[in-house]
Formats: structure tokens, C-alpha cells, sequence
């Protein structure tokens, strides 16, 4: 009997261990379940889960691409401003292929988004998609660049710079300092380096700069069209310096070149400081983080002021009132630009090139 016992006390341990270790060891599977709907993922890290459909406006937004910090700056400065507004955004990012920005338009119109703010990648190309979303009902706002003006189908709104003044008005202002150290005008010597010429702002600010140019009597000697790519910005200002030794002054279309053109001016040892006699003067645009830096440092002489910051809150502003319902009072609203130089550059507000180091 005491053997049957011991028999019956070691079986009850074995099934008592058995039962412990699969409660340990073979814990029922987490299920996830995921929910198809719209995401919208905030900058920082929240990501925030949107239905589409329902009584709350959202905005889809079409970036070119996020290869230039000023479109990166202005996607914040839209999302500051929606977040305050209580708006949702849905975000897509064409990554500078004019196709894809065509379709990502399409899916946001499919998804039932209230209004569109569109950063064109090509001012012709945009019109397929302005007409897409007029046929659909919704209202489309342009922001930084604007569609083509021959387009017989335009968009309700455009928001962005007057980029001829832009150009203009940082060529106006390095006139005087050219004046200002003695470099007449029948001296000066431009190699002016271009943006891509499918680009609405880039030809703008051609005009601006060559219309300044032709008032003041300078000589554009030689001409770079980079098609906003860094690696031709570097290779053509490389190849003008080396043959024309006398140039002494640059038109730099925006900032988002300036490092490769810098790059190149350190190879052809010709990058120093206004106060050296080495010193090639140039004119930018824009005030990147980069071109802060070099006005502080006096490499760059004037850099107008690309104020992606009001051009964003307000391209927000008229979503707004689009999605109301309101007539607006004006189609085109181009802001005026400030231009930076190495004597008022610190003291100026609401500049993003600074709160982007």
C-alpha cells in the first residue's frame, strides 16, 4: 500500500510540473489587430490615426520631396499651424517625380480630403492635377510654386514669394556694396547659376537677377543651369571658374546650391571673406541654416530672405477658409521678401535659416 502511494504522489508531481511549464512556456499568442484607415504621423513622434469621412477637415498636402530643408521647414510650419487649427494632414511625398506627385494627388482626392495644398514639382505638369481636383469639387491651393500661367485651369489659390523681386531685390542690394568698395559696374563680371528651368521660381528669379543686372550694367559672363541638382551646381561652377579668371562676382539661384558652389570655389581657391582682395561677392537666395552661416561669416554678401514660415500659415489660413466655404479677395498672394547681409542678418525675426541650425 505505501509502495501504491508513492507510486500515485510522484505521478501527481510529473503532472503538476508538466501543467507549470506549459503555462510558462507556451503562453497563448498576442493577437494585433490593425485598422485600415487614413494615418497622419506629426513630425516630432506621434502618430495620429484619422477617419476620413468624418466631420473633421484634413488637409492633404503634396511635398515635391523633402530634399531641400526649406520644404522640410515649411511641412512644420504647416503642421504647427493645422495642429493649432485643429485640422488633420495627410502627407504625401512625390520625391521630385512629377508622375508620382500625379498619382499621390489622385489617392488623396480618392481618399476624401477637404482640400489640397500641393508644392508643384513642374509648374505645366500640376494642371492635370488642379483639374483632377476641380473635377472631384475640391478646392486646390499651390504653395511655393506656382502652376503654369497659361494653364486654363488654375488653382483656387496660390501662396508663395514674388521670386522676381526676390532675385531683383538681393542684386539691388549688393549693388551698393559693390559701390561701396569700389567696383564700377563695367568691371563686374557675373557668373550666375541657375536653378531648373522647368521651374516657375527659378526662371522668375533669372529675370529678377538678369533684370537687375542689365540696369546696373553688369556683364554676366558665363551661365550654369543646374536643374536644382548639387552634383552639376558643383561640376559647372568648377568648369566657369577655371575659364573665366575674371570673375568677381556670383548669382547663386538659392542656398540649397551654395555648398557645392562653395565646394567649388575652395578648389579654385577663390573663397574668402569680404575685406580680401580674393574676395568674389556673391548674391543667394533663400537664408538656409548654410547660408546664415556664410553671411555671418561674410562669404555670402546679400541672400534674400525665402519666408517659408508666412507663406505656409498662411497657405493653412485659406485652406481654411476654402473648406468654409468663403470667396477669397485675391487668387495670387505673392509676399515681399527681406534681404540679409552680414550688418542686419542678427538682428532679424522669424527668420528659419536660424532655427534650423
Amino acid at each position: 500500500m505505501k509502495k501504491h502511494f508513492l507510486w500515485i504522489l510522484v505521478l501527481a508531481i510529473c503532472i503538476f510540473a508538466v501543467a507549470a511549464f506549459s503555462l510558462i512556456g507556451c503562453k497563448e499568442p498576442e493577437v494585433v489587430v490593425e485598422t485600415v484607415t487614413e494615418t497622419v504621423t506629426e513630425t516630432v513622434t506621434e502618430t495620429v490615426t484619422v477617419e476620413v469621412g468624418s466631420e473633421e477637415k484634413v488637409i492633404g498636402l503634396s511635398l515635391a520631396g523633402r530634399y531641400s530643408l526649406a520644404f522640410i521647414a515649411g511641412e512644420d510650419y504647416i503642421r504647427r499651424t493645422t495642429d493649432e487649427k485643429g485640422f488633420f494632414v495627410i502627407t504625401t511625398v512625390a520625391e521630385n517625380d512629377v508622375v508620382k506627385q500625379a498619382q499621390d494627388i489622385d489617392d488623396l482626392i480618392a481618399r476624401g480630403v477637404d482640400c489640397i495644398i500641393a508644392l508643384p514639382i513642374d509648374s505645366k505638369a500640376i494642371v492635370s492635377s488642379i483639374e483632377a481636383a476641380h473635377a472631384a469639387g475640391l478646392p486646390i491651393i499651390t504653395y511655393n510654386r506656382m502652376e503654369d500661367p497659361e494653364a486654363a485651369d488654375k488653382s483656387d489659390a496660390f501662396v508663395g514669394q514674388d521670386t522676381v523681386a526676390q532675385a531683383y531685390d538681393a542684386a539691388v542690394e549688393l549693388s551698393g556694396i559693390l559701390e561701396a568698395d569700389g567696383l564700377d559696374a563695367e568691371d563686374v563680371k557675373i557668373l550666375h547659376i541657375q536653378g531648373d528651368l522647368r521651374d516657375e521660381n527659378a526662371v522668375n528669379r533669372i529675370n529678377g537677377f538678369e533684370k537687375a543686372a542689365a540696369e546696373f550694367g553688369w556683364e554676366i559672363v558665363a551661365e550654369v543651369p543646374t536643374e536644382w541638382n548639387p552634383d552639376i551646381a558643383l561640376n559647372g561652377t568648377t568648369n566657369a571658374l577655371q575659364a573665366n579668371k575674371d570673375i568677381n562676382v556670383l548669382f547663386v539661384a538659392s542656398d540649397y546650391l551654395w555648398p557645392s558652389v562653395k565646394t567649388a570655389m575652395q578648389s579654385q581657391d577663390v573663397l574668402y571673406p569680404r575685406g580680401d582682395a580674393r574676395h568674389i561677392y556673391v548674391a543667394s537666395q533663400d537664408v538656409f541654416p548654410v547660408g546664415y552661416q556664410d553671411i555671418v561669416a561674410q562669404l555670402i554678401d546679400t541672400n534674400a530672405v525665402f519666408d517659408v514660415g508666412q507663406m505656409s500659415v498662411q497657405s493653412v489660413e485659406i485652406a481654411e477658409m476654402l473648406m468654409n466655404g468663403e470667396e477669397l479677395s485675391e487668387r495670387i498672394y505673392a509676399l515681399q521678401g527681406r534681404v540679409a547681409t552680414f550688418d542686419n542678418v542678427e538682428g532679424m525675426e522669424n527668420l528659419w535659416g536660424k532655427e534650423y541650425q
